[in-house]
């Protein structure tokens, strides 16, 4: 086990952990309860940067890429969310990169490793061909979290109430997932599959759902 290298990659996580929370409790009531209706809050986009980091560790080791470098743009990658508002929100990256790179810095990453890292926050979410490889990972590994079980949640939370209009948004959902089934937008194999394999879990839920909805009606004989 290489100390040094859990070691660094631990404060990383301490620093964002605890600037998520700050930054989070920093936003209006307004905002916070805006939020609250998508359950994105401090504690949601820290279990998010958590699987992502994950599912980097994984595309990395399957791609070849440098591990440590990508789990360490993951951890990093959305420290910025709370810095943002609704219109600017692609911007995080930029801000998160901004943020990283003193902290990086303190820690002992030489200026290229910094630089790779920086890159891959940076452009995560508004960068439609990024060019490196650590970048690619890192938006390969935020997508597939992106398209996880708990999007589901999130998708259905705000409309749960409402049984019609939510199954029509998951009909809408449904024909959009289908398209990334066919495309898959992704930028490595081992990504590629990951995503396919979360699409598949989403059309088979929100399919079952609106599946249910036209049941909810009384039978004929």
């Amino acid at each position: 086990m290489n100390t040094e290298l859990n070691s660094r990659l631990q404060k990383i996580s301490e620093f964002v952990q605890t600037y998520l929370q700050e930054s989070y409790q920093n936003r209006s009531d307004k905002d916070k309860a805006n939020l609250g209706r998508y359950l994105s809050n401090a504690e949601y986009r820290w279990k998010h940067t958590l699987r992502v980091a994950q599912f980097g560790k994984v595309i990395a080791e399957n791609e070849a890429a440098d591990v440590e470098l990508i789990v360490a743009a993951c951890l990093l990658h959305d420290v910025a969310w709370f810095d943002t508002n609704a219109e600017n929100s692609r911007e995080h990256g930029r801000i998160g990169a901004e943020k990283a790179h003193p902290v990086l810095e303190s820690l002992g990453y030489n200026q290229e490793q910094i630089e790779d890292i920086c890159y891959a926050v940076a452009t995560h979410v508004d960068e439609d061909n990024p060019h490196t490889l650590e970048a690619k990972v890192l938006s390969d590994a935020d997508n597939v979290d992106r398209f996880g079980p708990y999007r589901i949640l999130q998708w259905c939370f705000a409309d749960i109430e409402n049984y019609d209009k939510l199954a029509a948004k998951l009909s809408e959902r449904i024909q959009r997932l289908e398209h990334y089934r066919e495309e898959n937008p992704l930028f490595t194999p081992t990504g590629q599959q990951l995503f396919a394999e979360q699409l598949n879990l989403q059309i088979r839920f929100f399919s079952e759902f609106v599946g249910e909805k036209e049941l909810s009606v009384m039978p004929r004989i």
